[in-house]
């Protein structure tokens, strides 16, 4: 076995190195993407030096030597401070503070650690902003992170139609048919082991694939060609998880790219279409989608839509108490044990007792104060002017404002997620979100010129096609 451990390692390292010195630091976030996605602990982790190894955690260790490399080359860019720059930094510095002046460790059982929902949620996210917008664009070298991920989101699609078809035989990695570990056992779950990150992540496959292919190059029939091949197999995906957030993110990302990319009849046909198309789904299955089986029986699905309820409550009267500071990262269920004896209210707040926060935004209310959630509402406003200063810069090219249209994709699942999830847990959901924040404001700073003004939008010579340039 060390023999056998030894073959493989040192191949890896080999070209570890080789990909440190001259590859490519996008291509080497799409892989991070990729091993935290499909590898995490429970595929493969090693104990040394004092820390727990995994494939993902490898990753991120090959690009900080990259950032270093690049850095001492002179090949890092850093023109001048974006307000997204400023509003993250304010942000992490609040965070930061809140997390060292509480406990560190784990408070309670099934409790995360706090240090670790730090690094994890926020830290490393953070790091991969700081990276990526520093770094140089070129179209080049994003064309292969662009074919990770699409192979990524391809083996996540086939992945849940397996599961939900029970053919544990052919699912990869095999731990994914174990009930024991992770939740949502009996949706499509992916080796995330949570619907909602599987969700997030065919999202976060699928918008690239339709903005770099049919609007990009809307008149080869190999973009078109890719897209209906491959894009069924990921919304597939997205409706097996069976959770109503990801619907909703499914939902804003086609009124996104149908409203952003098409112009003319074709949108205002678009748009009519689908209105109709949720109105039926409303009244033919408007009670279902309150209460339908999951793993769980309907009765259980409809306790869960009412518990909303019971954490939005608590986390209110929480808030009241401690408005400014708030009570500390990572501490609802350490403190809001005497709420829930609140007996003035119908509410069953006993119902959330032993569970984490359900609801991002109030999370935040509750663990940063009203600092903490105008830092992040800060963070938001100023990401959406980065993307909107983007979309508009005509002398961009095209590839590079799909990066905008891209990044507004993401953060809208992203909000939907953070209203019913916490979505801090992992680095999978702010990863995505923050990457692609990294390269809008790379992309902002190398093609819009200081004095750009939002120039009208002049009719496209392909207006047959109905897609805006």
């Amino acid at each position: 076995m060390p023999f056998l451990i030894i073959a493989i390692a040192l191949p890896l390292i080999l070209w570890g190195a080789i990909s440190v010195v001259r590859g490519s630091l996008f291509l080497s976030v799409a892989v991070f993407f990729v091993a935290t996605c499909v590898f995490p602990a429970e595929f493969f982790s090693v104990d040394m030096a004092g820390l727990t190894w995994t494939i993902d955690r490898l990753c991120l260790v090959g690009i900080a030597a990259q950032l270093v490399l690049r850095w001492r080359r002179g090949q890092l860019q850093l023109r001048k401070l974006e307000s997204l720059d400023v509003a993250m930094a304010l942000f992490m510095l609040w965070l930061v503070a809140r997390t060292i002046t509480q406990p560190l460790g784990s408070v309670l059982p099934g409790q995360p650690a706090t240090l670790m929902h730090l690094v994890n949620g926020y830290l490393i996210p953070f790091f991969l902003y700081a990276g990526l917008r520093t770094s140089k664009l070129e179209p080049q070298q994003l064309k292969w992170p662009l074919f990770v991920l699409l192979g990524l989101g391809l083996y996540l699609g086939i992945t849940a139609i397996l599961e939900m078809a029970k053919l544990w035989g052919l699912v990869f990695p095999r731990f994914i048919g174990d009930p024991t570990i992770g939740i949502h056992f009996g949706r499509a779950r992916g080796p995330m082991l949570q619907s909602v990150r599987l969700g997030v992540t065919l999202l976060a496959c699928l918008t690239p694939l339709i903005i770099y292919t049919i609007w990009l190059q809307p008149l080869k029939r190999v973009s078109w060609g890719a897209c209906l091949a491959i894009g069924p197999i990921l919304g597939a995906g997205v409706m097996l998880t069976l959770t109503r957030s990801v619907w909703m993110g499914l939902g804003l990302v086609a009124v996104l790219l149908t409203g952003l990319c098409m112009q003319g009849i074709p949108r205002r046909a678009a748009f009519v279409g689908m209105l109709f198309a949720a109105l039926a789904i409303v009244i033919v299955k408007g009670d279902d989608l309150v209460s339908f089986k999951r793993e769980y029986s309907a009765a259980e699905t409809r306790e869960s839509t009412y518990m909303r309820a019971a954490f939005a409550y608590v986390s209110l009267e929480m808030f009241r108490d401690r408005p400014v500071m708030g009570f500390g990262f990572n501490q609802f269920q350490v403190y809001n044990r005497p709420y829930l004896a609140d007996r003035s209210t119908d509410i069953r707040l006993e119902s959330i007792r032993g569970y984490v926060h359900h609801n991002s935004f109030l999370s935040l209310l509750v663990d940063l104060g009203i600092v903490g959630f105008g830092c992040y509402a800060f963070v938001g406003l100023a990401a959406v002017i980065q993307c909107y200063i983007l979309w508009q810069a005509r002398e961009a090219p095209k590839w590079a404002r799909g990066l905008s249209l891209l990044a507004l994709c993401i953060g809208g699942v992203h909000l939907i997620q953070m209203a019913f999830h916490e979505v801090s847990f992992s680095t999978i959901e702010n990863g995505f979100l923050f990457a692609a924040l990294g390269l809008v404001v790379a992309a902002k700073q190398q093609f819009c010129s200081h004095r750009h003004q939002v120039a009208p939008h002049s009719p496209s010579p392909r207006r047959s096609i109905a897609w805006r340039n």
